[in-house]
């Protein structure tokens, strides 16, 4: 080979380090393949900033159908030491070894290479795995309730499953013999592990929660109906796992994966990722009328953090409240004042950013136990919201509130400090917690507020008689959680554990049809109505994606994220810009990527 082309592939590999000088303002170049010079469109490329720089930590964009990119950084941030990679399933780097780039200037033009991959076992998202394991009842059962923290099958259990094939022992000589007794290995290996999610549930508190592993015994701590899964959920996931999770996830063909739709990206999108504390877990981040800046709820510190996009500057705010309280869900409303729900203590609390006060309201029905465990605690979770994802109140001024440690909701009328609490449905062989009552929506007119149960169903109780209105059932495993509210009358729902989100005619409480996600193995967090674009955002825990959901079509498209394990469970929509707002949220915290996240699609 030429000396002067070997150098370029080298130069240009894909985890290019490039030591920028600080004057740079822009990258720009081509992505081809190594094997012809081909041009490679959609691909992903990324210039990532050294710890402590200003703005933003990392930037994206992609390729458009020639090949061409071009990365613009933050009018703060210098590109010293910064690391430019780009990637795509089914591709590779042509090398391993990172070569530092000393004369980059501004304008400076960079060709990376790529090269055909055909085994993508270390490119592809958790869900991948899933997707190699069979469709049904136990699958969904077991997304739903492996997924709600963690993803699913993130590293670190793929390495205990390699664990469990590395046991040695059983019978000699008898290959047959040997094998049942594998499978007795297999299983009491993930009913172990079944026992410790148990416990690990206790991670969703703040740090100094007195409802935390370190307080409580651990037969109070395996108690499934303190549980967001109950005994026999627990079995058929344990049993699932063990008969269908691979044995080796060393190797995947390229042929195995793909997106399972187009690319809901072009040359135009840019992806901004501003990183939190590693202890940090900001569990969401939303704009807020009139402010300037992003705000998210860190559940495990106790604060709320101010996020500037431009500079990246971060400011915490702690609650005036003497005792933990797990800041869990953020919404504003059109005053631009900020709600937040708090898991811990049974707070709820109002925050005014401009002049940075608390206001703080206790949510405790009287049916709780008073122990130190799930069973003596409220979980204050979601509040009723409205299309654009703002507060919304009932014509008497309430806010309905999910309780998930009772099944109940609360309403709180601000005005008056009055609260009070209602029963919601019930399923058979659940506890109040195994329910997970999750989302709260509240359409155009407030008569009738829609509630999902995460193991359970959806249902809308009459905000005058205070009565449930309507019942839509769903299949155990199904996994109805975060919903959104369009302005047609329709009642959006997403699907954690099946894969799809529902769409329900809230007039009579039909479910008029189920849409299939290209990856029925992403488990489906939330959706977003996005009335400018009259479409859905659903984002996604395990796929590492956020699809594009057309109604009219009913065909996604996959707006592909670029850090690994994005654990995503909100988004939100800033209605001037059209920016795309999250946060990547996985438990315990330090198990993924702690950052905030701003996306401009690059539709208009």
């Amino acid at each position: 080979m030429d000396r002067g082309i070997a150098s370029r592939l080298i130069l240009s590999m894909v985890c290019l380090t490039t030591a920028v000088s600080v004057s740079a303002a822009s990258i720009s170049g081509k992505v081809v393949r190594v094997e012809d010079a081909r041009a490679v469109a959609q691909a992903m490329v990324t210039l990532s900033f050294p710890d402590e720089t200003r703005g933003a930590a990392a930037i994206t964009t992609f390729t458009d159908a020639q090949g061409h990119y071009e990365l613009a950084t933050g009018k703060h941030q210098s590109l010293k030491q910064a690391v430019l990679t780009v990637s795509k399933p089914g591709f590779e780097p042509p090398d391993k070894t990172p070569v530092a780039v000393t004369s980059a200037n501004k304008g400076e033009q960079k060709t990376l290479f790529l090269k055909n991959s055909s085994n993508i076992a270390d490119q592809v998202p958790a869900s991948a795995w899933f997707g190699q394991m069979p469709a049904g009842d136990a699958r969904n059962i077991t997304l739903s309730g492996c997924s709600s923290c963690h993803q699913m099958a993130s590293p670190r259990v793929r390495e205990y499953a390699a664990q469990i094939e590395a046991v040695s022992g059983g019978p000699e000589g008898d290959q047959k013999a040997l094998e049942e007794w594998r499978k007795v290995v297999r299983h009491e290996s993930w009913r172990t592990v079944v026992k410790y999610m148990r416990s690990k549930h206790y991670s969703v508190f703040p740090l100094e929660s007195p409802v935390s592993l370190d307080a409580i015994d651990w037969l109070t701590a395996q108690n499934a109906d303190y549980n967001f899964f109950n005994l026999k959920q627990g079995e058929i996931i344990a049993q699932y796992l063990a008969s269908h999770f691979p044995h080796s996830t060393d190797s995947l063909h390229r042929d195995a994966y793909d997106y399972g739709g187009d690319l809901a990206v072009n040359e135009n999108t840019v992806i901004k990722e501003f990183a939190f504390p590693d202890l940090a877990l900001v569990r969401e981040m939303v704009p807020a009328p009139g402010s300037p800046y992003l705000w998210g709820a860190d559940v495990r510190r106790n604060q709320i953090v101010r996020l500037n996009p431009e500079n990246g500057e971060t400011k915490w705010y702690a609650p005036e409240f003497d005792g933990s309280t797990g800041p869990h869900t953020i919404i504003p409303d059109d005053d631009g004042n900020l709600w937040i729900s708090m898991i811990d203590n049974d707070q709820f609390a109002r925050f005014v950013p401009k002049d940075e006060k608390w206001t703080m309201w206790t949510l405790r029905p009287s049916n709780l136990a008073d122990d130190a465990s799930m069973g003596g605690a409220a979980i204050v979770h979601d509040m009723s919201i409205d299309s654009r994802g703002h507060l919304a109140r009932d014509s008497d001024g309430n806010i309905w509130i999910t309780l998930v440690g009772s099944n109940q909701m609360g309403t709180l009328n601000p005005d008056t400090g009055h609260v009070a609490f209602y029963d919601t449905n019930k399923v058979e062989g659940m506890s109040p917690i195994n329910h997970l009552i999750y989302a709260a929506v509240l359409p155009k007119g407030g008569e009738c507020v829609w509630y999902s149960q995460v193991n359970g169903h959806v249902a809308c109780i009459d905000t005058q008689s205070k009565k449930i209105d309507k019942l839509v059932e769903f299949r155990e495993g199904t996994g109805p959680r975060r919903m959104s509210v369009d302005n047609t009358g329709h009642l959006w729902v997403a699907l954690f554990g099946s894969g799809q989100v529902a769409k329900i005619r809230m007039q009579d409480g039909k479910l008029l049809n189920t849409y299939d996600m290209p990856d029925r193995s992403a488990a489906p967090y939330s959706v977003t109505w996005d009335e400018s674009r009259q479409v859905l955002w659903v984002v996604n825990a395990n796929s590492d994606v956020i699809y594009r959901l057309d109604p009219e079509t009913g065909i996604s498209t996959v707006l592909p994220l670029p850090r690994r394990m994005a654990y995503l469970r909100q988004v939100a929509v800033d209605g001037k810009t059209g920016d795309l707002i999250a946060s990547y949220g996985n438990y315990p915290e330090g198990s993924g990527p702690s950052m905030g996240v701003l996306i401009h699609p690059g539709d208009r």
